[in-house]
């Protein structure tokens, strides 16, 4: 029951993200907002390591499982992410997310021996159909497909499943605050280098601090440092120690329910039948996988 109230929780923190996303990209340029996403996410994992609230072995073993791990995610998934979603519409992007259970059940039986049974594909498949039947329904304009947006973004979503897929390898070997650690690391090394790089190509060095002039993005990027990158991350790494991949990549789902609510506490938008019925397919979908885990501990 914890690791579900966990699994809950970090789908809940992600399903925001979104929304933050959209706020801070709107007075500043996306690659900034990673920047300092990841540098307030590292210096936040740092404070927490100084203090001994979490543990960080310094000899931390780096095998090849924990490179891949970092190349998918925060390297590959962002970069492809933060590119491909100015070419694809919202719609478009939550139908790819979606897919991310369907390939890590693929990949999972592949590289990690983790079979899901019949039940759980068939619920599996439900709350895919669920995401895309909300996401087809909150759709109104003309179903215009961008193919190298599309290909961009499909490629970050594969690499957000197989993150999930190294992730469950790795902590074998490593505790969750290890991973979370140096995947914060890396990312504020790879994307704060970008972002300089490309400040210093355009001769625009002066607007380094641009996304804080603005206090709503200001609380977006500490949102997604803090809480998003920090928390979210760290829970994820937590169950995929506990769950088989397959299992906890479904909670993913959630985030579409929690993406709705948000929509309607701090945007002020309505809620109709279709998102509660998606809901419902979600939800379902979720304890379906969970029920019919082959641990019965998990089940009960």
């Amino acid at each position: 029951m914890k690791n579900i109230l966990i699994g809950i929780t970090y789908a809940s923190i992600f399903g925001l993200t979104f929304m933050f996303t959209k706020v801070g990209i709107s007075y500043a340029e996306p690659i900034s907002i990673l920047a300092f996403r990841f540098s307030f996410a590292f210096f936040g994992v740092l404070i927490l390591y100084l203090l001994k609230i979490i543990k960080v072995r310094m000899r931390i073993i780096f095998n090849k499982n924990m490179l891949y791990l970092i190349l998918m995610q925060p390297i590959l998934g962002f970069s492809f992410e933060i590119v491909g979603i100015q070419y694809v519409k919202s719609f478009e992007a939550g139908i790819f997310v979606a897919t991310i259970p369907i390939i890590v059940a693929v990949v999972s039986n592949l590289f990690l021996n983790e079979k899901p049974n019949f039940r759980q594909i068939i619920y599996i498949f439900l709350g895919f159909f669920g995401v895309i039947y909300i996401q087809y329904m909150n759709y109104s304009g003309e179903l215009s497909f961008s193919i190298f947006g599309s290909a961009l973004i499909f490629v970050s979503v594969f690499c957000a499943a197989m993150f999930n897929i190294f992730s469950r390898k790795v902590s074998k070997l490593m505790y969750p605050s290890e991973i979370t650690f140096l995947m914060m690391l890396i990312g504020f090394i790879f994307f704060m280098s970008w972002y300089l790089i490309s400040l210093l190509l355009s001769n625009n060095i002066n607007d380094f601090f641009l996304p804080f002039k603005n206090i709503n993005s200001t609380l977006a990027i500490l949102y997604l440092g803090f809480i998003a990158s920090i928390l979210g991350f760290f829970l994820v790494n937590h169950n995929l120690k506990h769950f088989p991949a397959h299992v906890s990549s479904i909670f993913a789902n959630i985030a579409t329910i929690v993406s709705i609510l948000a929509g309607v506490i701090f945007l002020g938008e309505r809620i109709y039948l279709h998102h509660i019925i998606g809901s419902i397919m979600i939800m379902i979908g979720v304890y379906g996988v969970v029920s019919n885990n082959k641990n019965r501990n998990i089940a009960q």
